[in-house]
């Protein structure tokens, strides 16, 4: 009578234990042609969750550069996009968070956290779940545009 019981309140456990895992994202094997490369924002400014439809990049070399918006593809999965500019004491918005490609000329990018710079005297966001932005790719010579979907 007792293994009546036991057998389907373990089944129930079981299942309710493995439906609550987060969903692990589908992997994919498109070439990620931005592994550890760093750009410059031409237009668009910074890379957020309600930014503007568009951002044409152009890739960061070493010239010496006072004010700019920058994405940091930092390896296979993270990215920083942040500003700096001439002023030492500004208020800088510093973006975290994750990226993968969706299909060849795709990338979904998923923001983590928003910090501010100590001069502006906000908190940290952290994003649970991540806002999720995707992004259409396409290179025009050496500038890569990034076009919301």
């Amino acid at each position: 009578m007792k293994n009546i019981f036991v057998f389907p309140f373990l089944f129930a456990v079981l299942i309710t234990v493995f439906s609550c895992k987060e969903p692990e994202r589908k992997k994919t094997n498109f070439p990620n042609y931005l592994k550890n490369t760093e750009w410059i924002v031409n237009e668009g400014g910074l890379i957020t969750p309600d930014g503007v439809k568009t951002y044409y990049m152009s890739p960061r070399d070493t010239a010496l550069i006072f004010n700019f918006h920058a994405v940091h593809f930092l390896d296979a999965e993270k990215f920083q996009s942040y500003d700096a500019w001439q002023c030492g004491n500004d208020c800088f918005t510093e973006i975290h968070g994750r990226y993968y490609f969706t299909e060849k000329n795709q990338i979904q990018m998923e923001i983590d956290s928003m910090s501010k710079s100590e001069f502006c005297d906000a908190p940290t966001q952290i994003f649970k779940p991540s806002k999720n932005m995707t992004f259409d790719l396409t290179k025009e010579g050496k500038q890569l545009k990034l076009t919301r979907k």
